[in-house]
């Protein structure tokens, strides 16, 4: 076996990972799982990251990973919730805080074994987006065994991505998929079919799977249940979550059919009982309440497509129309990058300037519109400037920057409210927008990629 791993990792390159650890009551074997992802990481990455998220446990979870916090600060993330959310909210948390190129996920009680990272990283290297783990021999109970095998049988069929295991915790990702995956409920089960949604390759590899040393099985019977509703709403989202209407009207036909043929037997005198006289009309009702119902769900998805519809791409090369003048012209950047941040809140500016400075940048600040003006003209390269500040909008900044700058590339911070400002940014020029509260981390990323500078 360590033959066969030493081959794998000597033909796979070296990627910067983080490893997802959600978690609840797993206090025994939180020690052991770092240092067996550590001897994998440290072999196969140039440089990685544990995140452990400590899902609500009572027992002494957390004072574990808070110990391993202390002594390893630059490889372990600690986060804590108030309460028990599920593990969807989990790997929600996990996936915003990630920041490696590849991403893994797998759970906490060492029934997934950490050995078996360099064969993901092969085969994610075969051009997959995403590795799901197959637990071929499972070491669980025929009570969770058997449901499982029927539910992954029934998904793999309804939603077209064939997997013998679609429930296995321990994944392998591309940064780009987890960082454009909704999840939320108990969707975390659905991700190889959400995936397929938006265009990306699923792959699966065999992998060990060891039996329960410590604590107790978070799941029972409702998993089953809940994976079941969750399997249609994915199969709605798939095939009809941009026509709501095919479905509901597809409905209201078949209701049509069955109130008219109600009444050619009822015409005829059958009408078994009396039944299908009152049921000819009842079911006419619920035709017509579904396709308003539809009309409704067409007009939602219509105002979300009008406003907020990103598209697959994969790749873009694509160049502006320009004139001969701004053809002909050199814009070089200067070897610090300089980047102005306008917000008039001091903390946010504060945590970009520090992100900022760490990584190299020359930073400039502004707190309302006006003093922003007065740094225009000192050459940034990129501006930071928020939707909503004293003395007026970024958006009028924008239009300056235009004007006076048109070399600075310029990121718009926006709520979650005032999404279809940062849209509006986007047609006046901006390069992107993004939405607070802004991680600083995300926010250098995106800058990095505006103005083309390396990290």
């Amino acid at each position: 076996m360590k033959s066969s791993t030493s081959i794998i990792a000597s033909t796979t390159p070296r990627h910067t990972l983080s490893f997802i650890v959600p978690l609840m009551n797993e206090q025994e074997t939180l020690e052991e799982l770092y240092d067996r992802i550590a001897e994998q990481a440290r072999t196969h990455s140039t440089s990685w990251e544990i995140i452990f998220i400590d899902d609500g446990s009572t027992d002494g979870s957390w004072d574990v990973i808070q110990s391993l916090r202390e002594r390893y600060p630059h490889t372990v993330k600690a986060i804590r919730f108030r309460r028990n959310i599920g593990k969807a909210g989990a790997l929600a948390c996990g996936y915003e805080e990630a920041m490696g190129d590849i991403v893994f996920t797998l759970d906490a009680d060492l029934q997934d074994d950490p050995s078996e990272i360099p064969n993901f990283l092969a085969k994610l290297d075969e051009g997959y987006d995403i590795v799901s783990g197959w637990k071929r021999k499972r070491h669980d109970p025929w009570h969770k065994v058997l449901p499982s095998r029927v539910f992954n049988k029934m998904l793999s069929k309804l939603n077209g991505v064939p997997l013998h295991d679609h429930n296995c915790g321990f994944k392998c990702y591309r940064r780009e998929v987890v960082k454009s995956l909704p999840m939320y409920g108990e969707m975390h089960r659905m991700v190889p079919s959400l995936a397929r949604m938006k265009g990306f390759r699923t792959g699966e590899i065999p992998v060990q799977h060891h039996a329960r040393q410590h604590g107790v099985s978070k799941y029972g019977v409702k998993r089953f249940l809940r994976g079941f509703m969750d399997m249609w709403t994915v199969y709605f989202l798939n095939h009809f979550k941009e026509r709501p209407l095919h479905l509901m009207g597809g409905a209201a036909v078949l209701m049509v059919t069955l109130a008219m043929t109600a009444w050619v037997l009822a015409a005829f005198g059958i009408t078994l009982g009396g039944v299908l006289v009152p049921a000819a009309p009842i079911l006419f009702a619920a035709a017509i309440l579904l396709v308003m119902l539809g009309f409704i769900a067409e007009l939602t998805v219509h105002r979300e497509f009008s406003y907020n519809h990103p598209l697959p791409v994969a790749e873009r090369f694509v160049e502006g129309l320009v004139t001969e003048t701004e053809a002909n012209q050199v814009v070089s950047l200067s070897a610090v990058p300089k980047v102005l941040l306008v917000d008039d809140d001091p903390s946010i500016r504060r945590l970009l300037k520090h992100q900022f400075t760490q990584h190299g940048w020359e930073v400039m600040e502004a707190h309302d519109l006006e003093s922003a003006r007065q740094r225009i003209a000192d050459g940034a390269d990129l501006a930071l400037l928020d939707v909503y500040m004293p003395g007026g909008t970024g958006l009028e900044l924008l239009e300056e920057f235009a004007s006076r700058a048109p070399a600075t590339k310029v990121i718009m911070l926006t709520s979650e409210q005032g999404v279809r400002s940062g849209v509006e940014a986007m047609k006046l020029g901006a390069t992107d927008y993004l939405t607070k509260p802004v991680n600083p981390r995300e926010v250098l990323s995106h800058a990095q990629a505006a103005v083309s500078v390396a990290a």
